[in-house]
């Protein structure tokens, strides 16, 4: 009660603010996800330790319509030079105790634009690098997360100060370079930070490379370190783009072991005409690249279609597959999550 009372609170100050928006050039836009889906294959109990949301969440032969995703921005341009946004997200990871849909403060800072040439500073909750990028070339995050985050290898945002914008003298070389918490959404409940990089460029027309790197020591006696490349073709009628990424905890005493998350991903789409596109993605997916028998192997798919009858409308019915192959020589089976679903998007500005 107490979170919807103050979610309400917020959203009266929001629309009083947006009212006023001509004087004080705030505004006001977000985006609402939701779907009808059935799990028609995996296993009767959820699966243990999984992070992927109908793995861990959802037994076979259960339908439902949910919201799986909100966005409420507000953002405020104080002059030129300086920027500010305020966020609110609600997903399928933050619902409350008793079952309602939660909000939570995905972003909050202020952007100081050129404070040297064709470079910005933003301080606060800010967005980081992890993903960014990927996932505004791919464009379907309404269908299902970029590979890294899908993954759970980051966060779509941290507390800390980044420097970003384009490398002075280069040709379009882009550059990103972040301190945070690494406590991302939470309170920092250690004296650790983490290092963020990311540089990205087009050499030829209509291609980019990025590269990205991130650095957290001794979390739960654990280096953590994270490499990832991702490549794409663009033009206005097509999307083609491939991710690969690894993730390594090293340990710091004899008391763990290491692990190294590892996956490659594949996804693109095409444009039909002005109001159809299909899309699909494949990934590929192994939980502990430095032992051989703990774990499966994890294979994920998604195909779909997205009609748009009018601009900011979606209807994208698609399905969600995600197989499973024993990495060790028991040949331990586990049935395929297989879930068909028709997913809408509505953005508002």
């Amino acid at each position: 009660m107490r979170n919807i009372f103050l979610t309400s609170i917020i959203l009266s100050l929001f629309i009083s603010i947006s009212r006023a928006q001509e004087i004080t050039g705030g505004k006001i836009h977000g985006l609402i996800v939701g779907d009808y889906f059935y799990k028609t294959g995996g296993d009767s109990q959820p699966f243990g330790d999984s992070l992927l949301q109908f793995s861990r969440l959802v037994p076979k032969d259960f339908q439902a319509f949910q919201i799986r995703r909100l966005h409420f921005f507000y953002d405020y341009n104080i002059s030129d030079n300086f920027f500010t946004r305020f966020q609110l997200e609600g997903n399928d990871k933050s619902l409350e105790p008793g079952g309602r849909q939660g909000l939570y403060v995905k972003t909050a800072y202020a952007e100081w634009k050129n404070i040297f040439n064709k470079s910005n500073l933003l301080v606060g909750l800010i967005p980081t690098p992890t993903w960014s990028s990927v996932e505004r070339l791919w464009g379907y995050r309404s269908i299902e997360k970029t590979i890294t985050d899908f993954r759970n290898a980051g966060s779509g945002s941290d507390m800390g100060v980044q420097l970003c914008g384009i490398i002075p003298f280069s040709i379009s070389l882009n550059y990103s370079l972040m301190i945070g918490n690494g406590s991302y959404q939470k309170p920092e409940i250690n004296k650790h930070k983490k290092y963020y990089a990311m540089l990205s460029g087009n050499p030829i027309d209509k291609f980019s490379v990025e590269t990205y790197f991130d650095f957290e020591p001794a979390i739960n006696n654990k280096d953590i370190t994270t490499l990832k490349t991702f490549l794409s073709y663009k033009d206005n009628s097509c999307m083609i783009g491939a991710e690969i990424f690894q993730q390594t905890r090293l340990k710091k005493d004899t008391a763990t072991g290491d692990n190294a998350i590892f996956g490659v991903a594949l996804f693109a789409w095409h444009k039909i005409s002005e109001q159809f596109k299909i899309f699909g993605c494949v990934d590929y997916f192994d939980p502990n690249r430095l032992s051989d028998y703990i774990g499966f192997y994890e294979y994920f798919f998604s195909v779909g279609l997205d009609y748009t009858p009018i601009k900011k409308i979606h209807f994208m019915p698609n399905i969600w597959i995600n197989t499973y192959t024993d990495k060790s020589r028991h040949n331990r089976k586990k049935e395929a999550d297989i879930v068909p679903r028709v997913t809408f998007l509505f953005t508002f500005n």
